[in-house]
């Protein structure tokens, strides 16, 4: 799950964001990945605003971690973990599709506004 800002502010020369385009899509076409951008008209239903990673350990326990400029965060309480699963499969489903993702993500890469 990427936010849309993560495609639409330039890093580098446009050929650089082209590059990086064609991975993003590549990756989508991998077995067992999913792409998904968050649109930024999803507005207070996007219930992120940090980078944020969702970890399943070897003995099936959730942990997560989420990151500032300034420190990162390991969680592993369940009773802490489990809402943060909770609104990421929700944004999952109110996210477009990986095939709706991959199309805003090609007409970046193409140049067309």
């Amino acid at each position: 799950m990427l936010d849309e800002s993560c495609i639409r502010r330039p890093i580098g020369e446009p050929a650089i964001m082209d590059a990086q385009f064609a991975r993003l899509v590549e990756f989508a076409e991998s077995p067992n990945t999913v792409l998904q951008v968050a649109p930024f008209d999803m507005g207070t239903r996007r219930p992120f605003d940090l980078p944020l990673y969702v970890l399943t350990m070897s003995d099936r326990s959730l942990m997560s971690y989420a990151e500032s400029a300034q420190r990162g965060h390991f969680e592993r309480e369940s009773t802490s973990v489990v809402p943060i699963l909770t609104a990421y499969h929700q944004l999952q489903a109110e996210a477009p599709s990986q095939a709706e993702s991959v199309a805003m993500i090609s007409q970046l890469g193409t140049g067309t506004p």
